[in-house]
């Protein structure tokens, strides 16, 4: 990443989310993405759309959960393709077998442009992607749909301190999109181990 005035606080986060990945847990969640995975726009590692959602998959699977944030910033998919997914199988073979729940928002952190040319573009690659995860049998988070909700003067505070990455507000408004998948899968491996959620 070439150097610029996040690149402190971008290698401080990636080490941050290092050390997350050695604390102890049943599960194994694998989250895939970009700066937002990062948690860009916020100070705090929980208050990420990944640390709210590790966090509901532990309070509904009632195991803790290790996470692995292979987060980068300034992924593309082709960075998901090239780097990710390799990073992935290898986190899997560490854990001695498959993720209980993988995550991927890739050009997630500008899912809605809310006006012109830019938003109907979005419109259309998120219907593409809908489809293409549908077609795959995949649990999908319908991201673009919940933040084209929240349109206006009043989505300000949903922004950090760049106005372009999610602010705590805004991650738990992203973790929304990601609740009802989460929720089921959690419900899921609760009944793997003879559990009820």
């Amino acid at each position: 990443m070439p150097w610029n005035p996040r690149v402190p606080f971008v290698r401080r986060r990636v080490a941050a989310w290092r050390r997350r990945a050695d604390e102890p847990g049943e599960l194994l969640y694998v989250a895939l993405g970009d700066s937002a995975a990062l948690g860009v726009g916020t100070a705090d590692l929980d208050a990420s759309y990944i640390g709210l959602i590790a966090h509901r998959l532990q309070r509904l699977a009632h195991q803790p959960v290790r996470v692995v944030n292979l987060g980068r910033y300034g992924a593309r998919t082709d960075d998901v393709l090239d780097r990710q997914l390799d990073a992935l199988a290898d986190a899997e073979r560490t854990w001695g077998r498959p993720a209980d729940l993988v995550t991927h928002a890739i050009v997630a952190d500008v899912p809605c442009f809310h006006f012109g040319q830019r938003e109907w573009d979005a419109r259309r690659i998120s219907r593409t992607i809908t489809d293409a995860v549908r077609a795959a049998g995949l649990a999908l988070a319908p991201l673009h749909r919940v933040t084209e909700f929240r349109r206006g003067w009043g989505s300000f505070p949903d922004f950090g301190w760049d106005q372009f990455h999610p602010s705590r507000r805004g991650y738990r408004v992203w973790e929304s999109a990601f609740a009802g998948a989460v929720s089921r899968r959690a419900r899921e491996l609760c009944a793997d181990v003879g559990g009820a959620a």
